[in-house]
């Protein structure tokens, strides 16, 4: 199985692509670098946290996700520089090859901003991962979304040799398209997942981005993060591919939002089936935090059975936590 772990130090990393969610099929990612196959529309994630469950990525899938908390009504938002430069792309798709992909709701008219949700795929999956995963969901319908390729042969991303890709997409859709620069989100898996962390534990680059809030699905620790922000982190509560449960991951968040210890139950993640199974998304809240910090550690044993794959519940919760996002 591939794997896909990002490196800071220029190496591509370990992180699985894979079945998750409609297909089931395998991946998985790790701090190690092996291979795996994945197959075009799987995602899956991983990460310890609390005792509670997760979901897997099995034929429920993590994509998908009505309207969440019923479709917040838009507001008039931040409007970036590419506000009435232009209407709706042709057929509400940018695509460019091995580089990046846009798509934009029906909604979509070029002058009213909309938020933006930023993908990154796992290693070993398509550069599309995401737009799969989220497809039918209310991301769809509302957000302008955006998905960027790693530059590694294996679709491993890399920090030093990716940043700046991330920076220019970030800079394009600013600067020709009209997003609300409030209201910018992102979410990863596994590789991708371990990218958006390292983002935030280099300051400049988390300053410029200006994300709102974050949900990676199984990442890992990178260090100090230099910025607080809202997070919901989900990953298996036994991620095999990534040995543990994310806790030395969740800290970091802890530390950076100034968090109590004390938590209470995320009762708003509902539960879901996957495969046949009946999973617990097993997600708390901290407590005193200067920003949201929500930790799901789920028991989805999607991906090859390693629990490392995004979990059926994931794609409605992370929708639910993003528009709620003052």
């Amino acid at each position: 199985m591939l794997l896909a772990c990002s490196s800071e130090t220029g190496s591509p990393g370990t992180g699985g692509g894979g079945a998750g969610q409609a297909a089931g099929g395998t991946g998985g990612a790790g701090a190690s670098t092996t291979s795996a196959e994945t197959t075009s529309t799987g995602v899956t994630s991983a990460g310890g946290g609390p005792a509670s469950s997760g979901s897997t990525g099995g034929e429920s899938s993590a994509g998908g996700g009505g309207m969440g908390a019923g479709g917040a009504e838009p507001t008039a938002g931040n409007p970036s520089p590419g506000c009435g430069k232009s209407g709706r792309p042709a057929n509400g798709t940018v695509k460019v090859d091995n580089d990046h992909i846009y798509t934009f709701p029906d909604s979509y008219d070029g002058s009213t901003p909309l938020p933006l949700l930023m993908g990154f795929h796992a290693c070993g999956n398509p550069i599309d991962q995401f737009i799969n995963l989220t497809r039918g969901s209310a991301f769809e319908t509302e957000y302008v979304r955006a998905v960027g390729r790693s530059s590694d042969a294996g679709g491993c991303w890399n920090y030093n040799n990716d940043i700046a890709k991330v920076l220019r997409i970030y800079d394009d859709l600013m600067d020709n398209y009209c997003i609300d620069m409030d209201r910018v989100f992102a979410t990863g898996h596994s590789s991708g997942a371990q990218m958006i962390v390292q983002i935030l534990a280099h300051k400049s680059d988390a300053e410029h981005l200006n994300f709102k809030a974050v949900a990676p699905v199984a990442a890992s620790d990178y260090g100090a993060l230099q910025v607080s922000m809202p997070v919901m982190y989900i990953q298996g509560q036994n991620d095999t591919v990534r040995g543990g449960d994310g806790a030395s991951t969740v800290a970091r968040f802890r530390t950076a939002n100034m968090c109590q210890m004390s938590s209470t139950p995320y009762s708003e993640v509902m539960g879901c089936q996957s495969s046949g199974k009946a999973v617990n998304p097993g997600c708390i809240s901290y407590s005193g935090c200067s920003a949201p910090t929500i930790w799901c550690s789920h028991d989805d044993p999607a991906y090859s059975n390693t629990s490392h794959g995004v979990p059926c519940f994931a794609i409605q919760a992370m929708y639910d936590f993003f528009t709620g996002m003052p």
